[in-house]
């Protein structure tokens, strides 16, 4: 009869260390979700930054135009109805003197990134021990 407890106990330890782990883990299921979450984030980020860098591109060559400059001016509202838009070309020394862009920190989603092993392995432990108690207690109510 007790030989049946570290039996129970070592196959309940057995089962529920891996089975929590795939779970709880590091490379887990719940860490594997986050990270697609992330990645879709990144990827569609990705994407409207690449828009943008094509929009600028394209603003840029046709930047010398004079359609291009009113349109620019009129959407960044430099003007009015009746106003009329001068070009002034500075050459390519405007150009190398340019504002520097910083970068802010990107945002990030707070995301699951997986127990420790030996956090996972406690839980085990404790799952491990409660069902053998529960088994301990439901026999000793058979007899």
């Amino acid at each position: 009869m007790t030989r049946k407890f570290p039996l129970i106990f070592a196959l309940s330890l057995a089962i529920s260390f891996p089975l929590l782990l795939s779970v709880f883990g590091e490379g887990g299921f719940l860490h594997n979700q986050a990270l697609r979450k992330e990645i879709e984030r990144l990827r569609y980020s990705q994407q409207v930054l690449s828009l943008q860098v094509d929009s600028l591109t394209m603003q840029r060559e046709r930047m010398g135009e004079r359609d291009a400059i009113q349109d620019a001016a009129f959407k960044y509202g430099y003007q009015r109805e009746g106003e009329q838009v001068f070009y002034f070309d500075l050459g390519d020394e405007a150009l190398a003197m340019a504002a520097p862009v910083t970068a802010g920190e990107p945002y990030s989603l707070p995301s699951f990134e997986g127990l420790p092993t030996i956090f996972v392995f406690l839980m085990a432990l404790a799952l491990s021990t409660l069902l053998t108690i529960c088994y301990a207690l439901l026999e000793r109510k058979r007899r």
